[in-house]
């Protein structure tokens, strides 16, 4: 497999040879304090910020090896059968663009236009109700627009902060360079411990109206805690696992108080 080219997290304890892609371009940070104090100056309609979702995911995929049902590779195909297999399970009314990348990350994303990527590394780590767990989790994001203006932030100070506090014009179209920027401004991105707990919530929910026991959600959350807290502060990680997803261990304790109450 293949690596990100900027690691979401390098913490290579799998077997693939590849990390996902997301940019690989530095952000400057007194422009990135800039262009955050001044964008709201520059107004994104919805239609535009779907639009710049739909590019950023294709370029994504363009950039990441996406595991398909039709692979030839033997271990590209079992990780996209897998993933069929845990996607068979979701409630009938769940009509999403959920793909898994066949890289070493130990990952998940969702984009604001209803898509989300599984990275096979994490895969890897986790059963197929954890699994589904995370997709419920990143799920949550989409339904509560977290996914949304957590893009639109992004968007904002890295591939338009030129645009931003000027003219207010937008690209039709974003260049490699501004892809690149924007998946370096994503990667960073940290929800609130608010919007964090909803996520969980309705990832515990999404595996019971899946028929499947809630608690996937909680020991998925008890193995990225884990492999954060394997990372630690070794800066030749870069950065911690799920570092968009803090205090994992915290939120697996209250997603279990809630399952011991109605599991009693």
């Amino acid at each position: 497999m293949k690596k990100l080219l900027i690691a979401l997290t390098l913490i290579l304890i799998c077997s693939h040879t590849a990390n996902a892609q997301l940019g690989g371009l530095k952000i400057n940070k007194k422009h990135l304090d800039a262009a955050t104090k001044t964008a709201k100056a520059l107004t994104l309609t919805d239609e535009q910020i779907a639009t710049y979702c739909q590019e950023y995911i294709d370029w994504m995929d363009a950039h990441n090896p996406v595991c398909k049902t039709t692979d030839s590779d033997p271990g590209m195909k079992a990780v996209a059968d897998r993933l069929e297999k845990i996607k068979a399970t979701m409630p009938s009314d769940v009509k999403l663009d959920i793909q898994a990348y066949y890289v070493v990350d130990q990952n998940a994303f969702a984009c604001a236009n209803g898509s989300i990527r599984v990275f096979a590394g994490l895969m890897e780590l986790m059963t197929d109700d954890e699994i589904l767990g995370i997709i419920g989790h990143e799920v949550g994001h989409i339904v509560n627009k977290d996914s949304k203006e957590a893009f639109k932030k992004a968007l904002l100070t890295s591939a338009l902060k030129d645009a931003v506090g000027s003219t207010g014009d937008v690209a039709a179209t974003l260049t490699d360079s501004q892809l690149g920027e924007l998946g370096e401004a994503l990667a960073g991105a940290q929800f609130s411990q608010k919007a964090e707990y909803a996520a969980d919530d309705y990832g515990y929910e999404f595996l019971k109206k899946s028929g499947k026991d809630p608690m996937g959600m909680v020991t998925a959350l008890r193995i990225i805690q884990k492999l954060s807290d394997d990372a630690g502060v070794d800066k030749s990680k870069a950065k911690q696992l799920f570092s968009t997803h803090p205090e994992s261990g915290k939120r697996a304790d209250k997603l279990e108080a809630k399952y011991k109450k109605e599991y009693k």
